[in-house]
């Protein structure tokens, strides 16, 4: 069943005829359609300048007019782009198949030929100002809502750690910080940290949420507010991380979940120590131990249960040596699985080469020549959010 027609009480219509009888009868007809809000021009040219003196929401115009007829003028107004929009109903008594197409080919939106019945003059004045009417209201909906994701954007940006901060960090403790963030769509459900734990002690956390968007973007905010609760100082990786799943377990709705790295660097015993939750394998770099030879690097084992999906979940410490000189790489998974036509995805075990390619065109910061040789491989947008961190001490 239809809906109840929409008011075009509000409307505005402009007729362009150069007859005053049919100027007269145009303006009763469409009356019916309950539009008083109406304005008149004889001619193309004046109908130009009545057109943004008047701002109608519709022009009904006549094809054969002297100074300038009905074609030319809607070719005038289809190339200003204020009114590439503005519907043009043109009324002729050529029926012709060859003028019914010109009138389509100068810009016009329909048309109605003469003599004119009053019933199908109502109707397609209806139809094109209410679809007018629907497109406008889509257009504004769509600016709120592009309006209200930039801002959902802007906050969930704001969890993650600013370049100031990451420079601050970096000199607090003698790194090299640089990082990457991209989503897949307005929102994403990617996180990560950096945690102060003392002048010798850092945290680093790395959770990517299961899809992307709103939801996932929803997650990482819960997420946020979980974190303070959990103090890091004086807890094992693994006993935080368990902590962590354990209350977005209550929280998160059935079928979601995320994968998690979440370490401590202790700078007094050179020693990264951490605790994974079904997370990309991270790339730890120790330098060689002859001066000249290449560092090592190799992928560190992530396995663990995802989080959120069994309160019982338990996880595992590993430690190994990161000693000065020495780099962790993190990454979420659309590093290893986002390919291009030409390109398939990375895959997980040729990230080690892909770091020393990185290594090898920037030492210093390595993470920049890293996301240039992705991008060049992979088609955009990406079918999944980005994250990258890189961490490296200083020799």
């Amino acid at each position: 069943m239809a809906g109840p027609a929409l008011s075009l009480s509000d409307c505005r219509v402009l007729i362009v005829d150069d007859n005053e009888f049919n100027r007269k009868s145009l303006a009763l007809v469409i009356r019916r359609a309950g539009i008083t809000d109406i304005a008149f021009a004889e001619n193309g040219r004046e109908g130009l300048a009545a057109v943004d003196r008047f701002r109608p929401d519709l022009v009904l115009l006549d094809v054969d007019m002297p100074v300038m007829n009905g074609w030319e003028m809607c070719e005038a107004l289809r190339r200003n782009s204020t009114h590439e929009e503005l519907p043009v109903l043109f009324q002729t008594a050529l029926d012709s198949d060859e003028e019914q197409v010109r009138c389509f080919e100068a810009g016009g939106s329909d048309f109605i030929s003469k003599p004119i019945k009053p019933g199908e003059c109502v109707a397609r004045v209806r139809h094109q100002l209410e679809k007018r009417k629907l497109f406008g209201d889509l257009a504004a909906f769509r600016e709120r809502v592009q309006r209200e994701l930039s801002h959902a954007r802007a906050m969930q940006t704001s969890l993650l750690p600013e370049n100031r901060r990451l420079a601050e960090v970096a000199d607090r403790y003698g790194l090299t910080l640089d990082a990457h963030f991209e989503t897949s769509s307005e929102l994403g459900g990617d996180f990560w940290g950096l945690y102060p734990l003392g002048d010798r002690r850092l945290g680093l956390l790395m959770v990517d949420f299961a899809g992307h968007g709103i939801t996932a973007a929803i997650n990482t905010f819960r997420l946020h507010t979980l974190i303070d609760r959990f103090p890091m100082q004086h807890m094992a990786p693994s006993q935080w991380l368990a902590q962590l799943n354990a209350a977005l377990k209550d929280v998160l709705p059935t079928g979601q979940f995320a994968t998690a790295f979440f370490g401590i660097l202790d700078l007094a015993i050179d020693t990264l120590t951490f605790a994974a939750a079904g997370s990309p394998n991270p790339v730890l770099g120790t330098p060689p131990a002859t001066r000249g030879n290449a560092p090592d690097i190799r992928l560190l084992d992530s396995a663990g249960l995802v989080l959120g999906a069994s309160r019982r979940a338990q996880y595992v410490d590993q430690s190994h040596r990161l000693p000065r000189g020495g780099f962790l790489f993190l990454y979420s998974d659309a590093l290893i699985e986002c390919g291009g036509d030409e390109c398939g995805p990375l895959g997980q075990e040729a990230v080690p080469n892909f770091v020393r390619d990185g290594l090898a065109r920037d030492r210093q910061h390595p993470l920049r020549p890293m996301m240039d040789s992705f991008y060049a491989r992979t088609s955009l947008p990406l079918r999944d959010d980005l994250t990258a961190v890189w961490v490296a001490r200083r020799a």
